[in-house]
């Protein structure tokens, strides 16, 4: 997030909020946002979440692409960024914003809670290392406690066995590993629990075609890389159109969030790293 920002750390409503640990970092413009988005859904409640979801997504449409937004300077802390997203960060909010919707419980203090639990280990900020930077582990938790459940294989996915180790191995691309050898050891040994759990399936690229009408509308795709050390390397969200396969995405080619131009399956044979996908399918 850009320091030059006006950026409120909300300790004062710790209590309130019931925060584990850590300030959070939001904007007047993020609550601004979160008003008029729930004033807009929350005639939606009876929906699918996954129709919520989708609509939801749409509703960010447009919305600047900016990476890393997560990576503030100093002890890890919670951010609230609606204004701008990455990859990750658009799935994440979509998906906690839905939830409130469905829960009927549309408190600022409940969409903090329910991204928090989504983007943390044990849904507490303990530290950079808390945060669930694996895809694979992102995933592993969240089915763990019952966000979604990971159906690769059951559209005929299979295991994949590769070792993660690519924030360890890199450690100068991120301003929290780089001189720091602490979380680069906590790291390190997260990295050995995510290959001991050996849960990587992915629907290769070859058969994508076959198995695409599996893959319902709100179904969240993560996309497999073959680059070395590293298990996914983008994220976004099913949506049909037209009797084709597309899908919802912050976008760093277009610098913004779209529905994808080109169909999922030509969207992964134009990526050379790309290995398949994995799909996920929320719970309602």
């Amino acid at each position: 997030m850009r320091t030059s920002r006006l950026m409120i750390f909300i300790s004062f409503v710790l209590t309130s909020f019931s925060v584990k640990a850590g300030d959070i970092i939001s904007t007047p413009a993020d609550i601004n946002i979160y008003k008029s988005y729930v004033k807009q859904f929350e005639g939606q409640k009876e929906k699918p979440i996954a129709e919520i979801l989708i609509n939801t997504a749409k509703y960010f449409l447009g919305k600047p692409y900016v990476a890393s937004t997560l990576e503030v300077s100093g002890p890890e802390r919670m951010v609230i960024n609606l204004r701008e997203f990455d990859c990750t960060t658009l799935v994440e909010n979509c998906i906690a914003l839905s939830q409130v919707i469905k829960s009927g419980d549309t408190s600022y203090k409940n969409f903090i809670d329910k991204l928090m639990i989504i983007r943390y280990r044990g849904g507490e900020v303990s530290g950079y290392t808390s945060r669930l930077h694996y895809t694979t582990d992102w995933i592993y938790e969240n089915e763990k406690r019952g966000l979604f459940k990971d159906i690769s294989v059951e559209v005929g996915g299979k295991k994949t066995a590769k070792a993660i180790d690519f924030m360890t191995t890199h450690p100068h691309l991120y301003k929290h590993l780089e001189d720091d050898t602490v979380n680069v050891s906590k790291m390190r040994k997260i990295e050995n629990e995510i290959n001991e759990r050996n849960s990587y399936s992915i629907i290769p690229v070859s058969e994508i075609e076959n198995k695409q009408e599996q893959i319902r509308n709100g179904d969240i795709i993560a996309f497999a890389t073959s680059i070395s050390g590293l298990d996914y390397s983008h994220i976004g969200i099913a949506f049909w159109q037209a009797g084709e396969l597309h899908f919802i995405h912050a976008s760093s080619k277009y610098k913004k969030v779209i529905i994808e131009k080109k169909t999922l399956l030509s969207y992964c044979q134009d990526i050379k790293s790309c290995m398949g996908i994995s799909v996920l399918r929320l719970n309602n």
